[in-house]
């Protein structure tokens, strides 16, 4: 693990083409010459793309601003312009591109200073101009996980906690205090209200925001968020059996199409031992009984995913 002074000693990479040098000693890429088109061009701005793309040490851009308290790992990548300040600790072989920026205060009015901590795994990417933002209070956190993927412009709110395998599109916005599980996909432009759950191999269609919480396994689509179908493809990608979607079926159908009492649906789970011993099913009852924010059972027209066994 690297704190802030080894990466400036150790691992600091300057290009030969511009920024401030540090007093300790450089570690530069030897340039190269390609030919191209008969004319040889010297190839500056290899240096920044082999140690950003290529190298396995940590890289951090000479125009990136990196605060006291910052912990960065083994293999970490911090691009361009990219800004990180506060309490933040980064995991290795995770890569920032540029103009990134993490640990700004929260958008909170009144609120002037960053306070509590941020945690980002492992093997994440953060692509251009993602903001991951402080929490409100000193004993807060604002943590994203494992192996995640977040793509330009997506903006992570004060106090989000973002389980490990999340893929964020352009433009997801996530209100503070959200709550995504493992495997979450969040397409371009999806919104959360602030407090919201996310569950695990949730998809949420474009353009959509959610003011409730969205049960795990499901599609989600609409302003409000409606559902939408079970996420087939994805459970069957992630290799659930065929026993274990048609578990999620049956329950979902209960729940967003019958539209019966919760108490109903649980009472039936537990006389079924083929729905209460599938682990899914149960998580999936799980997230719903402790929801604060309750879940909207509105419905599109035709949900997508297909009523024939597995």
């Amino acid at each position: 693990m690297l704190g802030r002074g080894q990466v400036v000693r150790q691992r600091f990479l300057v290009p030969p083409f511009g920024g401030s040098n540090p007093s300790a000693p450089i570690y530069q890429i030897q340039e190269k010459t390609v030919d191209i088109k008969r004319e040889k061009i010297e190839k500056k701005a290899s240096s920044f793309e082999e140690a950003f793309f290529n190298l396995k040490t940590t890289y951090v851009h000479p125009t990136a601003v990196i605060g006291d308290h910052v912990t960065l790992e083994e293999g970490v990548k911090i691009g361009p312009g990219c800004v990180i300040i506060g309490n933040v600790h980064i995991g290795a072989h995770t890569s920032l591109y540029a103009h990134v920026s993490v640990g700004f205060p929260g958008q909170v009015l009144g609120l002037s200073q960053s306070h509590g901590t941020i945690k980002i795994g492992s093997n994440c990417t953060l692509r251009e101009f993602v903001t991951v933002h402080a929490p409100r209070h000193a004993e807060g956190s604002t943590r994203i996980g494992n192996n995640c993927y977040i793509m330009n412009y997506s903006h992570v709110g004060h106090d989000c906690h973002i389980h490990d395998n999340v893929t964020m599109i352009n433009n997801v916005n996530l209100g503070g205090h959200t709550v995504v599980e493992s495997h979450a996909f969040l397409m371009a432009n999806a919104a959360s209200h602030q407090f919201c759950r996310i569950g695990s191999y949730a998809s949420i269609a474009p353009f959509s925001a959610t003011r409730q919480d969205l049960p795990p396994y499901c599609l989600f689509d609409g302003r409000p968020t409606r559902f939408a179908g079970l996420n087939i493809i994805a459970l069957k990608r992630a290799l659930f059996s065929p026993q274990a979607i048609n578990a999620l079926k049956h329950v979902a159908k209960l729940f967003f199409q019958d539209k019966l009492p919760f108490a109903t649906i649980k009472e039936h789970v537990q006389h079924d031992e083929s729905l209460s011993s599938t682990p899914s099913v149960q998580h999936f009852m799980q997230f719903i009984e402790k929801s604060e924010r309750g879940e909207s059972r509105q419905t599109v027209h035709a949900p997508t995913h297909n009523q024939e066994e597995c």
